[in-house]
């Protein structure tokens, strides 16, 4: 068990690491591998991402020809997931699919960070937290740049983390300069069950986002096209 001191610097850590998390809307360039072993399915697909921290994100993905490889939208409590290419058309609510990587978007880019500290302890070159996060355990060890708490801000060098939620387990590793997007990030993704691996590599910052991107996008259709 750590001692009150010890639980003071990790809180005070974690503090400064969730601080650098962004707070306003923006985008992003990113590319994206997927692999599915089940139905094998697999691609590779460049396009933008736009996110509300903490509320929402809409990526769409285009394929070498121009069309529309992948178009995923989520909140904390729905998402949808659409593969048009494979006419895959998914839809759920607060619970993750461990077929697909909507926990995986959601931990990282509308909260990688957030829940409550468990408990915490020093690693190498950082520093390790067990958080809940509503129905999710996740284990995230944090590389840091910073010397100590009192030198300034954490700067995030890397991070790993185990999820666990609903029974499934997923793993994420994180090569980036902070918890910020920023040209260059890039980021693992593994879904032990399913066998799902997701990629991501951000390519470069793009402008603000229209409010609009972060509607549901089955909003915008007739309602006989909503359904399935």
């Amino acid at each position: 068990m750590p001692t009150q001191p010890e639980w003071d610097i990790a809180r005070a850590w974690l503090d400064r690491v969730r601080a650098t998390v962004p707070s306003r809307p923006f985008g992003a360039l990113v590319k994206v591998s997927l692999r599915e072993p089940r139905t094998r399915q697999s691609f590779a697909a460049r396009g933008a991402l736009a996110v509300d921290p903490g509320h929402a994100l809409r990526m769409i993905l285009v394929g070498p020809g121009g069309a529309t490889a992948l178009d995923v939208w989520a909140t904390r409590d729905r998402w949808r997931f659409e593969v048009p290419a494979a006419n895959v058309l998914r839809r759920g609510g607060s619970e993750d699919d461990p077929l697909l990587p909507i926990g995986f978007f959601r931990w990282w880019f509308l909260g990688p960070v957030d829940g409550r500290l468990l408990s915490s302890a020093a690693a190498d070159a950082g520093q390790r937290f067990i958080l809940r996060d509503g129905a999710s355990t996740v284990d995230v060890t944090l590389a840091l740049r910073e010397a100590s708490v009192a030198d300034g801000a954490a700067t995030v060098s890397g991070l790993t983390a185990a999820r666990l939620s609903g029974g499934a387990t997923d793993r994420i590793e994180l090569h980036a300069t902070s918890l910020a997007m920023a040209k260059g990030d890039h980021a693992i993704y593994d879904e032990d069950s399913s066998g799902v691996h997701v990629e991501v590599t951000v390519e470069d910052a793009a402008g603000a986002p229209d409010p609009d991107a972060f509607a549901n996008p089955d909003a915008l259709v007739a309602p006989e096209k909503t359904k399935g």
